[in-house]
């Protein structure tokens, strides 16, 4: 609970300090952290979603070679038919 209260009570300081004339820069510095975070974030989730995509590609192009193998080497069924 008290975790809760110091993350409400940081944001509501930094939700005031562009009305503070004299913290103007530190809010814009902040904002501009937040803005680099954002940024390095999206680039990772980027680059780790493409990487999930190349392994999935991969995972199924070798299920699909197992696949064809498997049914190559398969022996043909022989169906008798009598006619009697």
């Amino acid at each position: 609970m008290q975790d809760i209260l110091v993350v409400i009570l940081v944001l509501a300081i930094l939700a005031m300090l562009p009305f503070v004339p004299a913290t103007r820069p530190i809010a814009k510095k902040v904002i501009m952290l937040g803005l680099m975070a954002l940024a390095a974030t999206a680039t990772a989730a980027s680059v780790a979603s493409e990487q999930w995509k190349d392994v999935v590609a991969e995972a199924q192009a070798e299920h699909e070679t197992e696949a064809q193998a498997k049914m190559l080497a398969a022996e043909p069924e022989t169906i008798t038919i009598s006619l009697e």
